[in-house]
Order: C-alpha cells, then sequence, then structure tokens
C-alpha cells in the first residue's frame, strides 16, 4: 500500500469548462482499479489576470486527493496518467521495490511518453552535449 497526496489544478478560458474538465478527471480517476480515494477537497474557481503567459485571463481551480494505491507501480501510473501538479508519498516510510516491479514502472512511463510523441505532444528527447555540461 502506498498512500500519496496530490495536488490538480485546472486553468481555462471558460469557468464551466474548467469546472467540468476537473470533475471529468476525478471521474476517471475513481474508475482506476488499485485506487481508493481517501480525501477530496475542491477550492471553489477563482478567476485570474494573466495566469499564463498566453492568457490574459482565465480561470483556475485547484483540487487536492489523498489516495491509496495497492502498490508503487499503481501510483507512478497515476501520476503519469493523470498529471498532477505536486505529488507527496506519505507511505509507507519505506518501500521495497522489486526489480519486476521497477521495469514495470518505467515500461509504462516510456510507453506514455511514446503515445504522447505520437500524438505530437513532443518527440524523442535530445540530451545536452558534453560541451553544455
Amino acid at each position: 500500500m502506498v498512500k500519496v497526496w496530490m495536488v490538480f489544478e485546472a486553468l481555462g478560458t471558460e469557468k464551466n469548462a474548467v469546472i467540468e474538465s476537473l470533475q471529468e478527471h476525478v471521474d476517471t480517476f475513481k474508475t482506476e482499479n488499485g485506487v481508493e480515494i481517501l480525501e477530496m477537497e475542491k477550492d471553489e474557481i477563482e478567476e485570474m489576470e494573466n495566469p499564463h503567459e498566453k492568457l490574459d485571463k482565465g480561470f483556475s481551480q485547484v483540487l487536492e486527493m489523498r489516495v491509496k494505491f495497492e502498490n508503487f507501480e499503481r501510483a507512478a501510473r497515476a501520476v503519469t496518467n493523470y498529471g498532477p501538479t505536486y505529488v507527496q508519498v506519505e507511505e509507507p516510510d519505506f518501500y521495497d521495490l522489486s526489480l519486476k516491479e521497477g521495469q514495470q514502472i518505467l515500461q509504462n512511463i516510456a510507453t506514455t511518453m511514446h503515445q504522447y510523441a505520437q500524438m505530437g505532444a513532443g518527440g524523442v528527447l535530445i540530451s545536452k552535449s558534453a560541451d553544455e555540461n
């Protein structure tokens, strides 16, 4: 079991779209196997000036959740798939990770990154040259 505190923020130009998208995100999250939402608190939606460099005015809403995952692999998958703004592992203090579980976590991340690249959201990452280090 792994207990995680997660913070999500939705930002957009239309108030209802922000509210609906964050709720849809939560509804989808609730359907995940091996996941139990222990606590959830949603802030009131706020109108913001210059919330983003390409946005003069927008709306923002923050959601905090405490979630229990059946294992670390499930927690890592949720972070990769749902993209919280902030994550903090609260329990346990120590976790033994098998090589198989570690391999599965890394493969899930690689698969997700590949899917993003196929959708045009990115591509192969190029590391810095030795001269830039």
